[in-house]
């Protein structure tokens, strides 16, 4: 399901809505919440509204664990590093233990021991798992062509992406397969082709690799999302 807001921030509010909602029922049932963050710019202020109006959920936080989809081999202070914007924007301002947050070591020079010891600590199964979605239709880090997207064996892989930085590490189709909750977040005019691509239901996947994340729940705002015919989507009027 698509559900389309009239703007990045109407969407970004209810993401971090949705968000803390599902927290919730995790802890409830399970006694934690282990989220997967997303890369890119497109989850940034979904990330602040966490911190400023949600940010006193101590329960919530304090039982919660972080986890990456993808990262850049950059270093975590790097301005191109995901770890970095999740911190900055979200992470620094909320009660999460430190020792709950697992970043991906993407500063290793070798980018094949970091994604082995990545899959060590990731979680089998994820109560939340946050994506989004290029322009060309790529989700975390799998591209359009990458062989890693036929990969069923491992939950982390390192990869070479078609654009800067080249070196990245990411999760596999089996994470998204057995996540419990799946959010795809998309934003701009850039990605609206992309969509009606994700929902033709004849895609493959090898050419848009989000068609792996066509079930999933789409919060999209009205640039990306408002092409999209209107029999596959759910209209949010705000």
């Amino acid at each position: 399901m698509i559900r389309i807001f009239s703007d990045y921030e109407t969407l970004s509010t209810a993401a971090a809505e949705y968000l803390v909602t599902v927290g919730k029922q995790a802890v409830a049932l399970r006694g934690k919440f282990d989220l997967v963050l997303s890369g890119g710019r497109t989850p940034e202020l979904t990330y602040r509204n966490l911190a400023s109006r949600f940010g006193h959920e101590r329960k919530l936080w304090e039982r919660t664990r972080v986890f990456w989809s993808d990262e850049r081999c950059v270093p975590p202070d790097s301005p191109q590093s995901n770890y970095r914007l999740a911190r900055t924007a979200f992470l620094d301002c909320v009660s999460i233990p430190p020792g709950q947050i697992h970043r991906i070591a993407g500063e290793n020079p070798d980018p094949e021991r970091a994604a082995e010891a990545y899959e060590k600590v990731f979680p089998l199964s994820s109560d939340l798992l946050l994506l989004g979605m290029g322009a060309d239709g790529h989700t975390a880090s799998l591209f359009p062509g990458s062989p890693v997207l036929d990969d069923m064996q491992y939950r982390i892989r390192a990869v070479k992406a078609p654009v800067e930085p080249s070196g990245r590490i990411t999760i596999t189709p089996r994470v998204i397969a057995n996540a419990l909750e799946v959010l795809v977040l998309v934003s701009g005019e850039d990605k609206s082709e992309a969509i009606i691509r994700v929902f033709s239901e004849t895609e493959d996947m090898h050419i848009t690799p989000a068609v792996l994340v066509r079930k999933a729940l789409w919060f999209a705002d009205h640039a990306a999302g408002g092409k999209t015919t209107k029999t596959i989507i759910k209209k949010e009027e705000d």
